[in-house]
């Protein structure tokens, strides 16, 4: 099995749980859809796709990426994660931030947690942040989610 493990990220949590991903799978290739202009899915057997969620959404970059190469993505063994800050909401941002195609047939699906790094964000958000009542960092990133993800895989 050859797998790649594709994500986007805005501020980083998604990227590091990528890289977890990669290496519970036993070395992966790692790649960030933001920033690889072409990415060639044909020597991969597995594909799994991560994205962060803001406002509800998943990245742009990868939404449209899944829908670009849907069909090819179709074919593959997928799995499909994100990173947000509300647990009680992920599964609902993950379906409805996929294609159903993809959610639909997707080996795995996980919520591998969130981080919030304040000094990151711009003033919008960082006042956005402070009026729901956050005033320090988070890290929350679920190993064991992870790691039982990568296991649908091995």
């Amino acid at each position: 099995m050859k797998a790649l493990v594709l994500y986007g990220s805005k501020y980083g949590c998604t990227r590091e749980c990528a890289y977890l991903l990669g290496e519970q799978l036993g070395g992966a290739d790692v790649v960030d859809i933001c920033r690889e202009a072409s990415i060639s899915l044909d020597d991969y057997d597995t594909v799994l796709i991560g994205s962060s969620v803001y406002a509800g959404r998943i990245s742009k970059a990868v939404a449209k990426f899944c829908a670009t190469h849907l069909n090819i993505l179709k074919q593959k063994q997928i799995g499909l994660f994100i990173c947000c800050a509300q647990p009680d909401k992920a599964m609902e941002q993950l379906v409805n931030g996929f294609p159903s195609e993809l959610v639909e047939s997707a080996r795995a699906k996980g919520y591998f947690g969130h981080q919030l790094d304040i000094a990151k964000l711009n003033l919008l958000e960082r006042l956005i942040v402070r009026a729901v009542g956050k005033r320090k960092d988070e890290l929350n990133i679920l190993h064991d989610a992870i790691s039982s993800f990568a296991k649908s895989f091995t």
